[in-house]
């Protein structure tokens, strides 16, 4: 057993961390920059990222961790957060080769790493508009579950059908009321139950695809390198407007800005570090607050080495 236990975990070899996954089908990078795995483009490396090519591998990743006291962080798409300019000492487990989807008559089975906009396409293949709504949002499945991710009307949460997950070492498949879905939260994220995968229903309300990501394009900086919508909405107001209305669009420390076109996104404008995103949330935070007296809440996750 590695003597972690709340220390740092300390520098093992390849051979070290081979021996412990030798068995199973992974590939282990050590000292990985994570910059290179999230939509914002910034963060150190880690001490080792293992990329499992079945939901098989993943699961036994997990326990061995557990097991072994080895902490870890399961990644997605990177869409959702911010790492530490020192990156993160233990273990990076991307799922982003975890990915496919089998749609059905009135279902679509989708693994927890597959992105949300090859999902949207494989759907829209078929004429179903029900997914339309997820147009333009970034990340993969698991992570969009997770979070419940969506828009004002409509969340993914409302789709849910079951989502595999693992707890307790234990795959457990969950119903959408199990999962207590809510506004950007879910069970599975208060828990931090890692998602193996998921049955969406199909043949619900339609939303067209391309007029919402028409939308998104116009009013949110969704080409340009940020970690999507920074902090939730607080009930009845726009965390955007409320953002606007201190004066802050392009607002800028170092090279990380607030977008101009929705202020509710930091960018990093080109060699951003964290400590400057992390500058910018803290000034948001505190003029909202001094401003509105309403304490907005982060969506994305900040992720300390």
């Amino acid at each position: 057993m590695l003597p972690y236990r709340g220390e740092l975990l300390p520098r093992l070899s390849r051979s070290d961390w081979e021996s412990r996954f030798a068995l199973l089908p992974i590939e282990i990078r050590l000292d990985e920059p994570l910059c290179t795995h999230t939509t914002i483009k910034i963060g150190g490396p880690c001490h080792c990222l293992l990329l499992p090519e079945s939901t098989d591998a993943l699961i036994a990743t997990i326990k061995t961790c557990k097991e072994e006291e080895i902490p870890y962080r399961i990644l997605g798409a990177g869409s959702n957060v911010l790492f530490a300019d020192s990156g993160y000492s233990g273990v990076i487990i991307a799922t982003e080769r975890l990915v496919g989807s089998t749609v059905h008559k009135d279902r679509v089975e989708v693994l927890c790493g597959e992105p949300l906009p090859s999902l949207l396409a494989s759907v829209v293949q078929t004429g179903d508009q029900s997914l339309g709504f997820l147009a333009g949002i970034p990340g993969s499945l698991g992570g969009a579950i997770a979070m419940n991710a969506g828009i004002p009307a409509r969340s993914i949460g409302d789709i849910v059908d079951r989502v595999a997950v693992l707890a307790q070492n234990n795959v457990q498949i969950l119903n959408a009321a199990e999962c207590h879905f809510s506004y950007r939260r879910s069970k599975i994220h208060t828990e931090r139950l890692p998602v193996l995968w998921a049955s969406l229903r199909l043949n619900e309300e339609p939303y067209d695809h391309d007029a919402i990501l028409g939308r998104r394009r116009a009013t949110q900086p969704i080409s340009e390198r940020s970690s999507g919508c920074v902090f939730k909405n607080p009930p009845n107001r726009s965390s955007g407007q409320l953002i606007e209305e201190c004066g802050l669009k392009g607002f800028r420390v170092g090279m990380a800005k607030i977008s101009e076109k929705h202020a509710n996104f930091i960018l990093n404008i080109g060699g951003a570090k964290g400590s400057e995103i992390r500058k910018l949330i803290d000034i948001v935070h505190q003029k909202v607050y001094k401003s509105f007296h309403i304490s907005l809440e982060l969506e994305i996750e900040v992720i300390d080495g």
